[in-house]
């Protein structure tokens, strides 16, 4: 118990950092009052903004940001991928009170928001899904972030409507496009062997994120904002490592550019630029944030529907029966879950070493560029890629049987290997 002056009533366990207010909650082994945790999470928040905000600085002159697809201005523009989950939601609510924050002062608005959800109902992973009620549920859900952030614009894209391009075949159309590829196998009746869960996990996870990157050229963005916490960067990188894409982590877990066309296509992004600006905060935190919000009402409404079934959102799953339904990043979630709880300082150390990898060819430098995946858009290891095979005892023989198999021989040689591998099956 501390002292207490003359009218004060001494506190039992006081806040480490203001010591004006009774500790209610614990932050990183530190008892602090909810407006210091409140404080230290949007601490970590501008501080990643504000990163972000010295790379994006607009030039001066009315043709800084000239585009077709939107109106000349001066001011930054972002795209936010929006899940529906805690994370996305919790960063959309720090961007608006950064907002309001510059208005109140009297300043111009830092930045233009485009928010957009991939919608993912039309992934065919789903047996007997209306696509109609689907689309309904998504909007139904995004109206009310739109009723509670007026200032920014939402928008539903779905995921099939991601149009990779054909960068080692630009002049051929004769060659199929691997997204055409993988969504007609994947709604075909014919299949024999559907794809296991950690397949459809991996290719929706990665077209998504594909998608969210045309989304951002095509509103003329500067950068791609991405919600994912210190935690699910660690998740992130655990789980592409395992599935061999350990080449492209930096590109994956970094911020910086958006990974490099290939080096024989035109360049679709000038200057993109992805950011994940929650970075230094974990995932419970992030949920504990969310459950103090209530002005000027409890941010957890917007999350009530992903609680349960949500048919737009890829976080909306089923209760697990079997390890057989686990993908990796279940796997991933699951582990980091626990690891999170008892040692913060584990999941920290992991987000942190994968941030600090370098990325190698297409982002400057000597080296030659690295090709693209055509699926996944990251760069490809081509070495590496032989010698996962080799090691994996894998043999490119082209005698695969069954629609999976076909379409990765037909992709063969233009995927990466952990995509040539999800193709699989």
């Amino acid at each position: 118990m501390t002292e207490s002056k003359p009218g004060q009533v001494a506190l039992t366990r006081p806040c480490v950092k203001c010591r004006a207010q009774e500790a209610t909650l614990d932050s990183r082994s530190q008892p602090v009052c909810k407006d210091c945790f409140i404080k230290f999470i949007s601490t970590k928040f501008i501080k990643q903004i504000d990163i972000l905000g010295k790379k994006t600085r607009p030039a001066p002159g009315p043709s800084s940001t000239s585009s077709s697809s939107g109106p000349p201005t001066l001011t930054r523009r972002y795209l936010l991928g929006l899940s529906f989950g805690v994370s996305s939601t919790v960063l959309l609510h720090l961007l608006s009170e950064n907002l309001e924050s510059q208005l109140a002062k009297g300043r111009t608005a830092p930045f233009d928001l485009t928010v957009v959800h991939v919608d993912t109902s039309s992934f065919p992973s789903r047996e007997g899904t209306d696509p109609e009620a689907s689309v309904a549920a998504v909007e139904a859900i995004l109206d009310r972030y739109r009723a509670r952030y007026p200032r920014f614009t939402f928008q539903r894209v779905p995921l099939s409507s991601s149009t990779l391009s054909n960068n080692n075949n630009n002049n051929n159309n004769s060659t199929p496009n691997p997204s055409d590829d993988i969504f007609s196998l994947l709604s075909s009746s014919t299949t024999t062997t559907p794809p296991t869960a950690a397949s459809q996990s991996d290719l929706r996870q990665h077209l998504t994120r594909r998608t969210l990157l045309a989304e951002t050229a095509h509103h003329n963005c500067q950068a791609l904002l991405l919600g994912h916490s210190t935690t699910a960067l660690a998740e992130l990188t655990l789980a592409e490592a395992a599935k061999g894409r350990g080449f492209a982590l930096p590109w994956l877990v970094g911020d910086g550019p958006a990974p490099p066309p290939d080096s024989s296509s035109e360049p679709r992004e000038s200057g993109l630029l992805i950011h994940h600006p929650l970075r230094e905060a974990l995932r419970k935190e992030l949920v504990t944030y969310a459950g103090l919000v209530t002005d000027p009402s409890p941010l957890t409404d917007l999350l009530l529907e992903q609680t349960n079934d949500n048919p737009g959102s890829a976080e909306g799953t089923t209760r697990v029966v079997s390890h057989r339904d686990l993908s990796i990043e279940d796997v991933m979630t699951r582990y980091f879950a626990e690891v999170e709880e008892s040692y913060p300082s584990v999941v920290a150390n992991v987000a942190r070493t994968a941030g600090k990898l370098v990325r190698r060819g297409g982002d400057g430098g000597d080296e030659e560029a690295a090709t693209a995946c055509e699926l996944c858009g990251m760069p490809r290891d081509e070495d590496g890629d032989v010698r996962w095979k080799g090691e994996l005892g894998i043999q490119d023989n082209g005698e695969e049987e069954g629609d999976r198999e076909s379409v990765a021989a037909r992709l063969r040689g233009r995927l990466c290997y952990g995509c040539e591998r999800s193709v699989g099956g």
